[in-house]
């Protein structure tokens, strides 16, 4: 993640103040965003959303951080899964909260503790804003049956489970300055309160943020739209000689001949506003089984110079559209965050966090870690077109020394990248002043607690409230890690 390294202080500020901040510094070590329209459950509960919803505990000072990982406290079935909101995430009567206790107020749920906007069926556009973006993998909308309870803990049995939205972003990265926008199809036999639930999977941890929204259906004679958004295209700076074209996929698989392929012949094609225009032009002509454009009030999809959608009707058997750039201009590059010189061994066991970020194709990309004798030790391997994977990399039964962590990145087609990056292994200083290894022991961290941290070195957790900081910690939000998380100064004093 790349974040501001603007430093900040709390010395001599009032206590309210005092916590204003720790929320801040918080929910910038983390990615975060929020469903700005209609205003999600969360949001109504800041005074960003006009403190409509109150009592709501400390969501109301970061809507944005309602996200579910490996670290929150309640996962369904009991065990943490990174896959969709069907299978995995928070557990049943946490799903409001994304299984975090924090934000357990989230969870209350009657037909009368939430404020409601009113829409009416048929499409709907929901916005994402975000304050600290990431990559995202995929956008999901559920809603309520309609016999849900509204009295009872929100569950999976509460919930469609065929999404009204399901759409791949394909590892585009958003705009903190500008929402996403989500054409959702409201279920036209829907009526009166419902819960929309958002889910933004991020593409390069292993994070899902969710949001409830609370609407009133006014199913009075609304015109119902025809069309289903099933992904959409994302505006970015292309290069004359580039080629942009899409796969198209039925249940039967891909079908070549829908393809429509754009090439990009002069600069002013290569704009960010105006080849996702000419694209979507050629594919409506084309009538290809899917419309691109954005809904106009006639119900038809014309094409936009801003976001354009991919849609379908009832009429269509296309289920999937996939947006492909070949860039040969563009050279391949790989590149690695999130790795120190040194580790420090516990119990003769090190672990290796770190991203990887493979651009100018689709590459696989795999790192191995190599003793000082040439051994393979270790070794991981990305899914196959994952341009931006998290790795964690366990070294066990290992020694002090040197090592090389080699990362691979094989191309469809082209030139292989490689990146190696050098560390050593040492070992825990004996009878160290210090209470615990990091990140062992993590929950118990207090004002006062001393670790040794990955650098060999002894860090201290300040007094104050910022002493809550040092317990926040994941391998792939690591902000105020002693000595390599960006904020860990905040947070730690340097002992030796």
């Amino acid at each position: 993640m790349i974040h501001s390294k603007r430093a900040r202080t709390l010395r001599k500020l009032p206590l309210a103040m005092a916590i204003g901040l720790t929320t801040l510094a918080s929910q910038q070590a983390f990615a975060h965003g929020y469903i700005e329209s209609p205003k999600s459950r969360s949001f109504m509960c800041s005074s960003g959303g006009g403190s409509m919803n109150a009592n709501c505990g400390g969501v109301t000072y970061e809507p944005q951080s309602v996200e579910y990982a490996e670290a929150v406290d309640k996962h369904h079935n009991g065990a943490y899964c990174p896959g969709d909101f069907t299978k995995c995430g928070p557990a049943d009567g946490s799903i409001a909260s994304a299984g975090m206790d924090r934000f357990n107020d989230l969870n209350e749920q009657t037909a009368t503790r939430w404020a409601k906007t009113t829409i009416k069926p048929g499409m709907n556009e929901f916005r994402w804003k975000y304050t600290a973006a990431h990559p995202a993998n995929y956008y999901q909308f559920y809603i309520t049956k309609k016999d849900w309870n509204p009295n009872k803990p929100l569950t999976r049995d509460s919930f469609e489970m065929t999404p009204l939205l399901n759409e791949n972003a394909g590892g585009a990265m958003p705009s903190t300055s500008k929402p996403t926008k989500h054409q959702v199809n409201i279920p036209s036999d829907r009526a009166g309160y419902h819960v929309v639930l958002a889910a933004w999977r991020v593409n390069d941890t292993s994070a899902t943020f969710y949001q409830a929204i609370d609407v009133n259906i006014d199913n009075d004679s609304a015109p119902i739209s025809q069309w289903t958004q099933i992904g959409s295209v994302q505006p970015e700076q292309l290069q004359v000689g580039d080629k942009v074209m899409t796969r198209v996929f039925t249940k039967s698989g891909e079908q070549t001949a829908r393809q429509t392929v754009l090439e990009i012949s002069s600069a002013e094609q290569a704009q960010a506003k105006t080849w996702p225009f000419l694209l979507a032009e050629k594919v409506n002509k084309a009538n290809a089984g899917y419309q691109m454009g954005q809904v106009g009030a006639d119900d038809k999809v014309v094409p936009n110079r801003d976001l354009n959608s991919i849609f379908t009707n009832a009429k269509s058997d296309v289920v999937q559209v996939e947006i492909q750039k070949d860039q040969p201009t563009l050279p391949g590059t790989l590149s690695l965050t999130g790795l120190a010189a040194d580790y420090t061994l516990n119990n003769g066991a090190a672990d290796l966090h770190f991203n990887a970020v493979a651009q100018g194709g689709k590459y696989t990309i795999t790192a191995t870690v190599f003793n000082g004798k040439g051994e393979n030790i270790a070794q991981v391997q990305g899914a196959a077109g994952e341009n931006t994977p998290h790795f964690t990399l366990p070294l066990k039964k290992v020694t002090a020394g040197d090592y090389d962590l080699v990362v691979v990145a094989k191309p469809e087609k082209g030139e292989l990248l490689q990146k190696t990056h050098s560390f050593k292994l040492k070992d825990a200083a004996v009878g160290g002043d210090y209470d615990f290894v990091f990140p062992d022991g993590l929950a118990s961290y207090k004002a006062g607690t001393k670790v040794l941290a990955k650098d060999g070195k002894t860090y201290q957790c300040k007094t104050g409230a910022v002493s809550g900081w040092c317990k926040i910690y994941t391998p792939g939000n690591n902000a105020y890690e002693p000595g390599l998380g960006w904020a860990w100064k905040e947070a730690w004093n340097l002992i030796k």
